[in-house]
């Protein structure tokens, strides 16, 4: 395709993507591509004839988190805050959270800081916040339901979302935690330690 033509559609593209944005259909670009890719990867799956079920549960895997190595997760939501959970490892080995507590909204946190604790029937497991900044909301669902934590990790049972100090320190944090590959990786070099 000729470098003219190209530049056209990515054009046309962009325009239509801003129209979208203006319908209040999508509160971000980042939120209209992840749709899209999401779109794409089941129609594929469609194609390959993978049983519905089967295509939701792939589906469900959180795209474009970031990890601390003391297993929680970092997510940016479109309001511009980090909103924090545990990950799926985590919880496997926290079964039957009885208690989330954390800092209240509004206290200072600073990266790989506890700010908060998971409470087992047997343990308690200190949560670490994956950037620094002011906590602007705690999900209120744990209280009366901290098994979510366990059932939805990625979803439902997310716990804190931290207000970033400023994008010039968020940006340089952000750097420093792991992606899902590199967590992935973490994690089973933990689990060769834990067996040996």
């Amino acid at each position: 395709m000729s470098e003219w033509k190209t530049v056209s559609i990515r054009q046309e593209l962009i325009k239509e993507i801003e129209r979208l944005l203006r319908t209040g259909r999508y509160r971000s670009i980042s939120e209209f591509v992840s749709e899209a890719i999401r779109l794409r990867l089941e129609e594929l799956m469609r194609a390959e004839g993978i049983p519905a079920a089967k295509r939701e549960e792939l589906l469900a895997i959180p795209e474009q988190l970031l990890y601390t190595p003391k297993h929680t997760w970092a997510q940016i939501t479109p309001e511009g805050n980090i909103r924090v959970g545990v990950s799926d490892y985590a919880q496997r080995h926290l079964k039957g959270i009885a208690n989330i507590m954390t800092e209240s909204v509004g206290k200072e946190i600073a990266k790989m800081e506890p700010f908060g604790v998971a409470e087992t029937w047997m343990f308690m497991f200190d949560l670490y916040a994956p950037v620094s900044g002011k906590i602007v909301k705690v999900n209120g669902q744990l209280k009366d339901k901290p098994y979510l934590v366990n059932e939805d990790p990625y979803g439902e049972g997310w716990i804190i979302e931290i207000k970033p100090k400023n994008s010039l320190t968020l940006e340089e944090e952000l750097k420093s935690l792991l992606s899902s590959r590199e967590y992935n990786k973490w994690v089973s070099k933990l689990e060769g330690r834990l067996r040996e």
